[in-house]
Formats: structure tokens, C-alpha cells, sequence
């Protein structure tokens, strides 16, 4: 398949990525307008980007090619309001070369009177590689049987193995088995050490999970 050939079959993702993240296009047009842009712009954000993503596109990644596209489209296009939210004034006497080196000072992005800085922060971490991360951890997760995947899910949530298996009508010395077996699936070089060890893994799956709620 062309580039331009799974272009066109994505561009569904620009409108799913846009409704997801703003709720509805409504508000996602309010957004824009309050800072600075409209809602064609947000399209036009989210579309260059899938064409970028396109071609680049790994057949080796097909099962996760959505997932990646969206997490990265929802950043893209929160990143740029960020940006075209900016306020910036000058005096009428400074030079071209000062206006150049002008520092550029954040604001939160505006609602009316609401302040919406929480939900549209941005960090200067590296984006393409926290995203890469999420999406391995949903490849990791795929590989879970559905049992295995509640026992995960639960060990995230701080519930222990005896509570798991009375829910599952498991005994814990079964659900200890399946969690470390499904723990080795999601990262081959667990090991079940102790408490430490645990939860760690289960302090990565968790935020992973939150991210996908977010």
C-alpha cells in the first residue's frame, strides 16, 4: 500500500482523534477560537501529521499503527493551541533583531473564564518516545490472555493475589502463577524478587493504563 493509499484509508483517525480528545467538535472549535486558530486548523494539524506518520509507515507495526497515529494526533494538535495561545507584545520601537531573540513566555490555554492549563499541558520530553513506549506496553498487553489481563489490571489497582482469586474463584497460589507468567509477557526480563520488583511493574502498568484514559 502507497503512502497516499493509507492516507486516505486513515483519515477517519483525524476525526475520532478530534472528538476523543475535545469531546465534541463544538468544543473543539471553541478551543481554537480561544486561542487563536480555528477548527479547519485542527484538521489541518491532524492531517499533516498522519501524512507524515504515512509515510513512514512499518507493516511490521499495522496492529498498532491506530493507536500510535491517535496518541500522537491528540499531542500534535494540543501542543500547537498551546503555542498559538501565546500572547506576546512589543513596543512599536523595538528592532527586528530584539523581536528575533524575544523570549517566549507560556500563558494557559483559555476557555472563556476557565483556565484549562491541566488539561492541556505541555513538557519538553521527548514525545515520539513516550508514545513508542504507551503503544509497546499495548503490544505487551495484547499479548495477555483476557484472564491474564484482569489479574494485571487488578495488580495495578493495589489489589492482592487472594482478593484476585476469590474474585476469579482462583486460589493464590494459582493467580501468583499466572501474574508472574503474564509479567514476563509484558517485560521477558521480570523476575518475582519481592514486594520492590512487583511493584514497580505494576507502577508502569498502571500509568500506562491512566494514559489510556487520559
Amino acid at each position: 500500500m502507497t503512502p497516499n493509499e493509507l492516507f486516505e484509508e486513515k483519515q477517519h483517525l483525524v476525526h475520532a482523534a478530534i472528538t476523543q480528545h475535545f469531546g465534541s467538535y463544538a468544543q473543539a472549535s471553541k478551543l481554537a477560537k480561544s486561542n487563536n486558530m480555528e477548527l479547519d486548523d485542527l484538521f489541518q494539524v491532524a492531517r499533516m501529521l498522519l501524512w507524515e506518520l504515512c509515510v513512514k509507515y512499518d507493516p511490521k507495526r499495522e496492529d498498532t499503527f491506530n493507536a500510535y497515529v491517535m496518541k500522537f494526533m491528540k499531542w500534535r494538535m494540543s501542543n500547537e493551541l498551546h503555542i498559538k495561545g501565546k500572547v506576546i507584545r512589543v513596543g512599536t520601537n523595538v528592532t527586528s533583531e530584539e523581536r528575533k531573540n524575544l523570549a517566549f513566555h507560556s500563558i494557559d490555554i483559555q476557555i472563556e473564564d476557565d483556565t484549562k492549563d491541566d488539561y492541556f499541558a505541555v513538557s519538553p520530553v521527548n514525545v515520539e518516545e513516550e508514545v513508542m513506549l504507551s503503544v509497546e506496553y499495548t503490544e505487551a498487553l495484547s499479548k495477555l490472555t483476557p484472564q491474564e489481563k484482569v489479574i494485571v489490571v487488578k495488580k495495578s489497582q493495589g489489589y492482592k493475589d487472594d482478593e484476585i482469586g476469590k474474585e476469579l474463584g482462583k486460589s493464590r497460589q494459582t493467580i501468583s502463577r499466572l501474574k508472574t507468567a503474564a509479567f514476563k509477557k509484558i517485560n521477558p526480563n521480570y523476575k518475582p524478587i519481592g514486594t520492590t520488583s512487583l511493584l514497580s511493574e505494576c507502577k508502569k502498568i498502571k500509568n500506562h493504563l491512566l494514559a489510556q484514559v487520559i
